[in-house]
């Protein structure tokens, strides 16, 4: 990614872009900022926000047409804001915040023919950046204007006469600050030629000159709108200031116009007398993009009138609350992952960006990097598809590519990816009747590793409706290497899969995982896939949902304590697996047979396209497990009942955060010899989930080819109590890692001996982590105390990987 691909991306995100009302602002002021402070009570403040922004505040205020108002989301929702009255009562309520410091000014000077809206605004801001600045008014003291103060206004208040004098005589004094100087002259072509021979630079008010200088000037439409610079044989000078055109064709003075042409203009006198480009990088806030804001849900709220002729204090107050202070922030507001680095995407976007470009130094955006499930949830919700997704993605990538990806983020996933994937667990044969069967049944790792009964029981059933036959493949569909960024173990892992898939007879593929699916349509694009839910919701099961009933094989031990299986409960809420996002027909399916059997499904607030991942997804839950609980649980207070899912990861992650949770397969029993406990079981061990996949593939051996499974090996007696192997699955330890372990420290002596506790401690490194454990030995039997691990190497405290006294590190 360069910078030009950043900023593509940068813009599709709008939380930095202008509101509706500032993008409206010919001045372009973000009014939020000065709304909060009112709706607060905060006067003072208020009215700094307001001296900050506008140029001459006084007379602003009380002239501005207030196009915000035209452009305020509130305006269906209760009636646009009332800009106009609120400016007012902060004027009254507060008085003026800021002193001008007067500043050495520099020796090039800046010409104004003529003292309206547009010349004084202009005038002014190059003041304030230290320029030398006369302002050129009609000289017309046969009128009988009383002072220099009272007859520099006179083509202000012929354009608007409504502008009271105090407001004019209070921004007088703000001009004799910056040591603007006015002086009378007769605003003709002579004038004209000759300020622009003297002068560094020159600015036409075209609102406030004669006709017959008016008519020297090119047409509006000539003039260009960002810079309203003309150029000409004697040089280049700026106008602005004409009169508005209504929709009916009158001419007008819009005070708002002519002040924001005032302001651009100025930003180009600046720019004339500094020698820079006058179009580069300009802000001037003309078409620029706007916020997205969502309205769902936003209750209107009538605009406050004031009782009297103006607000009181109260009254301001509550109008000023009405507004919506226009944000987007959807996907933020989704995501706990967005939640936790307190920004946006734009933001981060910059700061992924940068930890890639680092030479040298800490890479302080890798948690940030790693942290992203690469769900797509963000994409969907953003009007304008920004993906977190794919930058994060890039970005790890790039950063194993550079050789900056710290191993142990992902190593413990791509260690169970390579489990899934050994002799022990994967599996692929053919139909026992077809050598090349019609399709291939792919469950996918996980859901083989917690529900072994069911991928066997779905895959009996699955046949009856293949009757050229139906394979069986377990493996893992390689998504692992994928979300780690590691391309090359992604291409070798797909090889072989395509190798053993081509050896079938390249047949269908049927999936229970949707992530498989997703992954397997990107690996092997030849291949046709196909959701096992589509083919059973179009045959229909013969099963219904299992209710109360007698306890089975199968179920957990609570409810084999119990006696009884617990019902169904009439409603449940659906959690779309991230997989599944853009995969309608696995969606609907899966509802088509819950509802098959009489339940009840409820769409949570955000589902189906829109759906929040559980926090397994981008390998979240092995890289920064924190962070995946702050997703698991987010999601369980987002679903109403208790939750439904054809993702067993997403059961699990929810069950783990104490919410009841149910596979598809739970309540869609295909044998009266298995009945899942469902919502009740708590989520599977990662030790369970090892020797689970091992079992697997031994009785599905024996399901399909009539072999005898082989005996496990036997692993040393270890007794750990329950607290214990809840700390030792905080820390990615299996059981097998502590049996292997405590197996090399008896072989090898290297341990010591706790006097106090009498306890033996040792460590043992098979690989890139070291184990220590805390144990003691009565006979034959051990007795865990503590484990924990490091995935980093100490010098002089490694040993060779070659060392492992077990070697099979399968089963728990």
């Amino acid at each position: 990614m360069n910078q030009a691909e950043l900023h593509t991306l940068e813009a599709r995100c709008t939380q930095e872009a202008a509101p509706h009302c500032r993008a409206a602002c010919p001045l372009n002021m973000d009014i939020r900022p000065f709304l909060a402070h009112m709706a607060a009570g905060k006067w003072a403040e208020a009215r700094k926000v307001l001296e900050r922004h506008l140029p001459l505040p006084a007379i602003l205020c009380a002239l501005c047409d207030h196009p915000c108002e035209a452009a305020c989301l509130r305006r269906d929702l209760g009636g646009a804001l009332a800009m106009s009255a609120l400016e007012q009562h902060c004027l009254a309520s507060a008085p003026r915040q800021s002193k001008i410091i007067p500043r050495s000014l520099k020796p090039k000077a800046l010409a104004v023919l003529g003292a309206g809206m547009a010349g004084l605004v202009a005038a002014y801001d190059c003041a304030r950046k230290g320029l030398a600045v006369h302002i050129f008014y009609a000289d017309e003291s046969a009128t009988g204007a009383e002072s220099p103060c009272h007859a520099a206004a006179s083509a202000l208040w012929h354009s608007f006469p409504q502008l009271a004098q105090s407001a004019w005589e209070e921004e007088w004094a703000q001009f004799a600050a910056v040591q603007v100087e006015f002086l009378p002259a007769a605003l003709d072509a002579a004038l004209f030629a000759r300020v622009r021979q003297e002068y560094s630079a020159v600015f036409v008010d075209a609102g406030a000159v004669p006709q017959a200088l008016l008519a020297m000037l090119p047409e509006q439409q000539a003039v260009d709108a960002t810079t309203l610079c003309v150029e000409d044989e004697a040089g280049a000078y700026c106008c602005g200031g004409w009169l508005a055109v209504s929709p009916t064709g009158a001419r007008y003075a819009s005070a708002a116009q002519q002040a924001g042409e005032g302001r651009r203009a100025g930003v180009s006198l600046h720019r004339l007398v500094s020698k820079v480009s006058l179009a580069a990088a300009r802000t001037d806030g003309l078409n620029q993009p706007v916020v997205h804001t969502d309205l769902r849900g936003q209750a209107p709220v009538p605009r406050v009138l004031p009782a009297q002729q103006n607000y009181t204090d109260a009254e301001a107050q509550a109008e000023a609350a009405r507004c919506l202070h226009c944000e987007c922030l959807q996907c933020v507001r989704a995501c706990a992952f967005l939640q936790q680095h307190k920004g946006f995407p734009r933001v981060y976007a910059r700061k992924i960006f940068g930890n890639s470009t680092v030479v040298r130094g800490t890479r302080t955006a890798n948690a940030l990097v790693n942290g992203c499930a690469l769900c797509g949830q963000c994409e969907a919700l953003c009007p304008d598809t920004f993906s977190m997704a794919e930058i994060c993605l890039w970005a790890r990538e790039d950063l194993v590519a550079q050789g900056n990806m710290p191993q142990s983020a992902h190593e413990f996933a791509l260690e169970d990816m390579e489990q899934a994937a050994s002799e022990p667990c994967a599996l692929c044969l053919p139909d026992a009747d077809h050598a090349q069967p019609q399709a291939v049944f792919f469950p996918g790792c996980q859901l083989g590793a917690v529900r072994g009964a069911q991928v066997l029981a779905l895959y009996t059933r699955l046949r009856h409706y293949m009757p050229q036959g139906l394979g069986l493949m377990l493996n893992c569909c390689g998504v692992p290497a994928h979300w780690a960024g590691r391309k090359d173990i992604f291409a070798a892992h797909t090889a072989r899969l395509r190798a053993a898939w081509e050896g079938l007879g390249k047949p269908r593929i049927i999936t229970a995982c949707a992530s498989c699916q997703q992954t397997l349509q990107q690996s092997l694009p030849d291949a046709a896939l196909l959701s096992a839910w589509e083919v059973l919701d179009a045959h229909k099961p013969d099963s219904i949902a299992l209710h109360a009933g007698q306890a089975q094989a199968g179920c957990c031990q609570a409810v084999a304590s119990a006696g009884t299986v617990p019902p169904l409960p009439p409603v449940l809420s659906m959690q779309d697996p991230c997989g599944a996002r853009h995969n309608a027909a696995w969606r609907a399916a899966v509802r088509s047979l819950v509802r098959s059997v009489g339940v009840q499904v409820a769409e949570p607030e955000r589902s189906g396209e829109q759906s929040a991942c559980c926090g397994y997804g981008g390998l979240v839950y092995t890289a920064q497990p924190a962070t995946a609980q702050a997703m698991a649980a987010q999601r369980a207070r987002e679903l109403e009942h208790p939750a439904l899912t054809s993702c067993i990861m997403c059961r699990d992650r929810l069950a783990a955060e104490g919410k009841e949770s149910w596979h598809i397969l739970d309540v869609l029993p295909f044998s009266a010899g298995y009945s899942p406990c469902g919502g009740c079981c708590p989520a599977a061990s990662l030790s369970a989930r090892r020797a689970g996949r091992a079992a697997l593939k031994a009785q599905a051996v024996q399901l399909v080819c009539g072999l005898a499974p082989q005996p496990a090996p036997a692993l040393l007696d270890i007794r750990i109590a329950p607290d214990v192997l809840h700390a030792m699955e905080r820390s990615f330890i299996l059981q097998q890692d502590v049996a292997e372990a405590i197996a090399g420290i008896e072989v090898s002596g290297m341990k010591f001996l706790e006097k106090e506790s009498g306890h033996w401690v040792g460590s043992w490194r098979p690989r890139n982590v070291t184990f220590w454990v805390e144990y003691s030995c009565v006979g034959t039997v051990y007795t865990l105390y503590d484990a924990w691990c490091h995935r980093m190497v100490v010098p002089g405290a490694t040993q060779p990987a070659e060392n492992v006294v077990l070697p099979d590190r399968v089963h728990a």
